[in-house]
């Protein structure tokens, strides 16, 4: 036997309409429900938000922000070469009779971006530091930023402080550069009337010269500058190299002097090999 379904009372149905129409009339009489729907809408709002600022927007950017990264890191180092460009040419413009540039030379020189046409500008590849404080053979290697079409062997290698020693080898654009101070390195120097060879002593920054008392009756004191002389063509000319730091008595006659070089390679990382002089 089948049995009847349910039925809902009208009445309950209009209790229902009563009710409803009710929060209605509320609602819109008194905004019984507007704090309630505010605060609802805001925190969607708020929640949209977060969620796009603090997730979706960083995900999207990161690929722009990488490549903005990279863009700026290589403006600035191609701002740094250009800078430390200026800092070597101004050197050599500075020393300019040392370097022997003709007057049109040197306007070439100063125009030319790149100055391959004197110096070819090379960085930093290694430098075995503790060899350098420890031992006597001084060396370091560099680069050249673009790859020369001169022979660079024996050429001098500069920085923005001075002559630091010249290139003795040349292999798949890499040269090593024996430094002033390498105990078999030497380079013609002069101070005042004093001339002499003078020999890297395997100590940073120092060469040395020995010398006779019966050719120069104490030709030199502590503090004097000393230059390079230019004698043999490798090394430019009056190019001021450093100070006197020491005289040594060895016996009666011969006297060693110790001079402390000015441009150190511990400070710079960019150089410059003089091809023409």
């Amino acid at each position: 036997m089948a049995m009847n379904t349910p039925n809902t009372s009208i009445f309950s149905y209009a209790i229902y309409i009563f009710i409803a129409s009710f929060f209605i009339y509320l609602d819109f009489k008194f905004n019984t429900f507007s704090k309630p729907k505010n605060f609802y809408n805001s925190t969607i709002l708020t929640s949209k938000f977060i969620v796009t600022d603090y997730f979706l927007d960083p995900l999207t950017s990161i690929p722009s922000n990488l490549k903005s990264k990279s863009i700026l890191k290589k403006e600035n180092n191609e701002l740094r070469d250009q800078l430390n460009k200026e800092y070597i040419s101004k050197f050599i413009i500075s020393n300019n009779e040392g370097f022997f540039l003709e007057e049109d030379q040197l306007e070439n020189f100063i125009e030319k971006e790149d100055s391959l046409n004197k110096a070819i500008f090379s960085k930093l590849v290694s430098f075995d530091s503790q060899n350098y404080f420890c031992c006597d053979d001084h060396k370091m290697s560099i680069r050249t930023i673009s790859k020369p079409e001169d022979n660079l062997i024996q050429r001098p290698v500069i920085s923005e402080s001075g002559i630091l020693g010249q290139v003795i080898s040349d292999l798949n654009n890499i040269q090593e550069v024996m430094l002033l101070s390498n105990s078999r390195h030497y380079i013609p120097i002069v101070s005042k009337d004093f001339y002499c060879n003078a020999k890297g002593s395997g100590k940073p920054l120092i060469v040395t010269c020995l010398y006779s008392k019966l050719i120069w009756e104490d030709p030199l004191e502590v503090g004097q500058d000393f230059y390079s002389s230019g004698l043999g063509g490798i090394f430019p000319v009056g190019i001021h190299l450093g100070k006197v730091i020491e005289i040594r008595e060895l016996n009666e006659i011969q006297r060693e002097v110790r001079f402390k070089l000015h441009a150190n390679p511990l400070e710079h990382n960019f150089f410059a090999i003089m091809v023409s002089q």
